[in-house]
């Protein structure tokens, strides 16, 4: 969402992809459609989210951060775990 949001229709299959819905679906006792399902429209609902242009935009007060600043490599391994 801070890439100027996410299409509606991609929001689904985004969430399917993430290994956290799969288990929180499981330790919930819910199928991953049904919590990407209730995880979105409750988001809705409550304000959270706001869908604009067809595309899903995080509501909350924030600063824009500019493009440039967002495309650069992920680290491989966090700080000070001694991993490459």
């Amino acid at each position: 969402m801070i890439r100027g949001g996410i299409p509606a229709d991609a929001i689904e299959p985004y969430l399917h992809a993430r290994a956290w819905l799969t288990d929180a679906a499981r330790l919930l006792d819910r199928t991953p459609d049904a919590l990407a399902h209730e995880l979105v429209t409750t988001m809705l609902r409550s304000g959270a989210v706001v869908l604009r242009d067809g595309r899903l935009h995080a509501a909350a007060d924030h600063t824009p951060v500019a493009a440039e600043t967002l495309r650069v490599p992920h680290p491989r391994a966090w700080p000070g775990t001694g991993a490459p």
